[in-house]
């Protein structure tokens, strides 16, 4: 049995992922394990349909197994994002590959990592930052031993999250191979086009602004949109509170929390994020630390977590039942009901963040403690 896997956000599933996982059984196996976020991603915005609705959008669509990658990783950053992801995949012990989009072939995303990783500045990369740049902005004034048309890969977004995918993997020391799918039609964050191939991101904007966006999507439709605005008024009790611990979060730097008390009168979530990201932190960082204070993301929960890969499982058919069967991580949370087996442990603690944040997610509709109400999808 050869089994591949897909780290993904589905945010919403697409053509395009369609496409991919097409290819993998075309080219590889039937068996697929899909990670996916679960109510936030990295971009630092609520999934914009739910996870149990995405999971069963995937499952019909040709993914043997979807799991969750837990909010702690799926909302964080995308060194965090791929770790926690590949950690749990490489739990299973059975996994035999990783696949994921990117604009340009395996072979020159690994000759870059391998240069990055033998020649990267850490020394150098702070010098820029003290300097008022970005952290992206300062890895890559750092990368001055890349020639322009490797620094030119590294800015395609696929390029970017594949490179951290393979980071990840090196440093694991896992026997997931790495695998490449050039992606198909448009750029991960495109606002154009090609056939029946758009990207996430335009189609989320098609869906907001009620046009059409079915000739993007397999024939599924939306409802109950989720955005970063619904949770602007919690994120102003808590700062007005002024009880919270910044250094605790990742994307936390020294002074940010004065930019977003200054800045309490903004008329919305987007507004607020206009007025308080800066050339140094880039929107996408403000609103993971927003996600963070609303959700109480410790990292060193995070950091804990590491040594405790849990599989949740969201949807599943024969397939994906035949790959928990052999997986080696007997951790598998199926029915919620064993929750109340973990007592005050570092799973249980992780569980309590996805329940925080399911809820929250749910709260403008009412549709509370859906994780231990809401049943695993079962394709027949």
């Amino acid at each position: 049995m050869k089994i591949a896997s897909i780290i993904a956000e589905y945010n919403p599933f697409h053509n395009g992922h369609k496409y991919q996982i097409e290819k993998i059984k075309t080219s590889y196996t039937d068996y697929i394990v899909v990670i996916m976020s679960t109510s936030f991603v990295q971009r630092g915005e609520p999934a914009i349909i739910d996870k149990f609705t995405r999971a069963k959008i995937a499952i019909e669509n040709g993914a043997s197994l979807v799991i969750e990658n837990p909010v702690i990783y799926s909302s964080s950053n995308a060194e965090i994002f791929s770790k926690g992801a590949i950690n749990i995949l490489d739990s299973f012990g059975i996994i035999d590959r990783l696949y994921f989009g990117s604009e340009n072939n395996l072979s020159e995303l690994l000759d870059i990592n391998k240069k990055i990783c033998e020649n990267i500045s850490e020394d150098l990369i702070q010098k820029y930052l003290s300097e008022g740049n970005s952290f992206i902005k300062s890895r890559e004034m750092a990368m001055n031993f890349l020639t322009e048309d490797e620094k030119n890969i590294l800015k395609g977004s696929n390029n970017i999250l594949a490179l951290e995918y393979i980071k990840a993997l090196e440093k694991k020391k896992t026997k997931i191979e790495p695998h490449s799918i050039k992606r198909k039609g448009t750029e991960h964050d495109s606002i154009l086009s090609s056939e029946n191939i758009a990207s996430a991101s335009l189609i989320r904007n098609l869906i907001k602004e009620n046009r059409d966006y079915k000739n993007f999507v397999p024939n599924y439709e939306f409802s109950d949109i989720h955005e970063l605005n619904d949770y602007f008024d919690i994120l102003k009790y808590l700062l007005i509170n002024k009880n919270i611990n910044f250094d605790k979060y990742f994307d936390y730097e020294i002074g940010l929390e004065n930019r977003m008390f200054d800045n309490l009168d903004a008329k919305n979530m987007d507004d607020f994020v206009e007025k308080v990201h800066s050339k140094r932190h880039s929107r996408a960082r403000i609103k993971r630390l927003i996600i963070s204070i609303l959700l109480n993301l410790d990292k060193n929960l995070i950091f804990d977590s590491f040594s405790h890969p849990y599989i949740r499982i969201l949807g599943l058919d024969d397939r994906g039942t035949e790959i928990l069967k052999y997986s080696k991580n007997k951790n598998i949370i199926g029915s919620f009901k064993k929750y109340y087996d973990f007592a005050d442990s570092i799973d249980k603690k992780v569980l309590d963040k996805e329940i925080l944040a399911t809820n929250l997610y749910n709260l403008k509709n009412g549709k509370m403690n859906l994780d231990f109400t809401n049943k695993i999808y079962k394709k027949i």
